[in-house]
């Protein structure tokens, strides 16, 4: 999986702007990333009557989550137009969600992908989620080449674990804060 996140970053960098050096940025900034995977189990409650949500619209704070949701389904994405879109499971298929780190680094030419999952049926829900990330001491700040020429900065630099530890504590006792996202955190007001 860590190679698999490898090779997406690869392909993302690729993507970037003509004559951006992506092997120079791939080297500098994401050599050294890291990953983690979850096994997630969201548990229906006894009585479904109607559709549930299983866990809240959120973004991910990796650079990117490979996921691998089991045939219940439920995972949701929302469009650009701000509607739920579902993301039906297909056999042998991966799901790519660009996360929270990925978008501050690269200024928001990467969109972090605003997703939920809704619980359909009363059965228990497995997905497997791998999330590839930047390491902990990491500052995160989107080099000059890749803001442009007459762009904004739109985040400040921040440490990779301090926006973890953001996310982490919640008043709402969630494992994160559910609806956060690094524009809360470190975002500039323009």
């Amino acid at each position: 999986m860590t190679k698999l996140s490898q090779r997406i970053i690869e392909i993302l960098l690729r993507s970037l702007e003509d004559g951006l050096d992506h092997k120079k940025y791939y080297e500098s900034e994401f050599k050294n990333g890291h990953g983690y995977l979850r096994i997630i189990n969201y548990t229906p409650l006894k009585c479904l009557d109607d559709e549930v949500e299983g866990l809240g619209m959120h973004t991910d704070m990796s650079c990117v989550t490979i996921v691998y949701q089991d045939q219940i389904g439920g995972l949701q994405v929302k469009s650009r137009e701000g509607k739920w879109m579902d993301i039906n499971p297909c056999e042998e298929t991966l799901v790519v969600n660009i996360g929270d780190m990925l978008q501050a680094w690269s200024n928001e030419k990467f969109r972090s992908s605003e997703h939920r999952v809704i619980l359909k049926k009363p059965v228990n829900r497995f997905s497997l989620a791998f999330f590839w990330c930047f390491e902990d001491e990491k500052v995160i700040f989107a080099p000059d080449e890749v803001v442009g020429e007459g762009y904004a900065r739109i985040y400040k630099p921040f440490v990779c674990s301090d926006y973890l530890k953001f996310r982490e504590s919640s008043e709402r006792g969630k494992f994160e804060k559910v609806g956060f996202t690094v524009r809360d955190f470190a975002g500039i007001n323009l």
